[in-house]
């Protein structure tokens, strides 16, 4: 998919471990968690499942990514208007 297609996921942007990651399919990501009503650490590793499948995620870095998206989770359930623009990644034009 082309990222001017529609149906293609968006890249959000997490910090982890202090480093700011972008990510496909956070989005959808939550919306499944919060349908599936998961709370504490059985949505953080749905989240982490989830995202996984479409982000090469070290496996030496799962607890960290884990703990990312779940902090970003409770943001965006918290406001999903602001947790999501929070979340936004900037795509710059190519030269």
């Amino acid at each position: 998919m082309s990222s001017s297609d529609p149906k293609a996921s968006k890249i959000y942007k997490i910090d982890v471990g202090g480093d700011m990651i972008g990510l496909a399919g956070v989005e959808q990501a939550f919306l499944e968690v919060m349908k599936l009503g998961l709370k504490g650490d059985q949505a953080a590793e749905k989240l982490l499942e989830i995202v996984g499948r479409t982000n090469f995620i070290p496996e030496s870095a799962e607890r960290e990514y884990k703990w990312a998206l779940y902090l970003a989770y409770r943001n965006y359930i918290a406001d999903p208007s602001t947790g999501k623009k929070a979340m936004e990644f900037e795509q710059k034009p190519a030269c």
